[in-house]
């Protein structure tokens, strides 16, 4: 059996080895569903997850969010960090200690995460500039862009190594010599999962075309677009690693998206300036 029919089998299968996400995962993929979610619906969803309200309270009161003021309740935190931005964390928390007592990954995982959190918050700053109306909704498909490669490194070990190999022999990029070694790429795997999950399309679709943005449907093509320049621009400014040997976008991405050059250059910057609390914030909801 060809490597990609053994990963859709196993993400197709119920009873599979992949991770079951906790029952709060659950109710946090529901409430980022219902479009008439209230501010109080979800903190108390989060509530019952004690460990994962500590955390947010946490990363509200760091350096990322500079509160001048404590944090001190759910609803405060979910105002500061954004109603968004905490279904993001909250999902990307979830799916990263399914997966942590996993040995012998192929990827760095935390190297992974940062870069996850490097795109997220570049892409909210270009939809901001951009397209205010998709700024609220693009920190988690930016955030849980590369779950694909997860899952890689995860459950294909040996596979996912011949894989990065090829990359790096041949200067090519990690999606690309996905597809050439095992004829699946990370951002369909991404999908995939995410519809195994139940995940919502807001968040979905943009994964799943991060790569190929112009194949996306309207809707969310300016969504894949943006997560396409900021995964490019998280990875010239050298945050995280996405265990990508060469950086890419797509042909005039910039233009695309409507930003100039100095924005790119600009944002960059910001990137760099902003490693120290991005780190922060890895170290709060990983801990």
């Amino acid at each position: 059996m060809e490597v990609k029919e053994q990963i859709l089998k196993m993400i197709q299968k119920r009873e599979s080895e992949l991770p079951t996400l906790p029952v709060v995962i659950d109710r946090i993929i529901s409430v980022a569903s219902d479009e008439n979610t209230t501010t109080e619906k979800l903190a108390e969803v989060i509530s019952y997850d004690q460990g994962m309200t500590n955390k947010l309270l946490k990363l509200a009161n760091s350096v990322y969010y500079a509160q001048k003021n404590p944090v001190e309740t759910l609803k405060r935190a979910i105002s500061v960090i954004g109603f968004d931005e905490i279904i993001g964390i909250a999902l990307g928390m979830g799916i990263l200690s399914s997966i942590s007592d996993k040995g012998g990954l192929t990827l760095d995982m935390k190297a992974l995460w940062i870069h996850g959190i490097g795109v997220a918050t570049v892409s909210k700053e270009l939809a901001k500039r951009t397209n205010p109306g998709i700024a609220s909704k693009i920190f988690i498909p930016a955030l849980l862009h590369d779950m694909g490669k997860v899952i890689f490194s995860v459950y294909f070990k040996q596979e996912y190594t011949q894989v990065r190999q090829f990359a790096m022999e041949n200067k090519k990029p990690l999606y690309f010599s996905e597809n050439a070694v095992l004829k699946l790429d990370h951002a369909i795997l991404s999908a995939l999962l995410m519809k195994r999950w139940d995940f919502p399309p807001s968040i979905m679709i943009p994964c799943r075309f991060h790569h190929n943005p112009e194949s996306s449907p309207v809707q969310f093509r300016h969504q894949s677009l943006i997560i396409n320049l900021a995964d490019y621009l998280t990875q010239k400014a050298g945050i995280g690693h996405s265990g990508n040997p060469v950086p890419v976008t797509i042909k005039n991405a910039p233009k695309k998206i409507g930003v100039n050059e100095s924005v790119l250059r600009l944002t960059i910057d910001q990137l760099k300036r902003k490693e120290p609390e991005i780190k922060e914030f890895f170290k709060i909801t990983t801990s």
